[in-house]
């Protein structure tokens, strides 16, 4: 999954941009830079997104290293991570959506 997404559920459950900024101890410009892909979140600021929404931090942390990663085989070894946190989300999505149809 995306970082951006992490961010939106993150701006959900604290309420706007500045206040999950200072739920996890970054500046607004910063969570609006990481927001927009220019930049990625420090790993302790990952880790309290993750707590606040409920993922695991490593999947957090792998989606933010994943976007200034410039080291082609480190983003391959971050990219399964970012893969299979999006298909276990898909997959509940549709499981999900099953069960509500039955």
């Amino acid at each position: 999954m995306e970082l951006k997404t992490y961010i939106a559920k993150g701006i959900e459950k604290a309420g706007s941009l500045s206040a999950l900024a200072r739920e996890i101890g970054v500046i607004r410009e910063s969570l609006s830079h990481a927001n927009s892909g220019r930049r990625g979140l420090p790993p302790v600021s990952c880790g309290k997104l993750a707590d606040l929404i409920g993922v695991d931090r490593w999947d957090v942390v792998a989606a933010s290293e994943i976007l200034t990663e410039k080291d082609e085989a480190k983003r391959r070894y971050l990219l399964p991570f970012v893969l299979a946190t999006a298909q276990n989300v898909m997959t509940t999505t549709a499981r999900n959506g099953i069960n509500s149809i039955l």
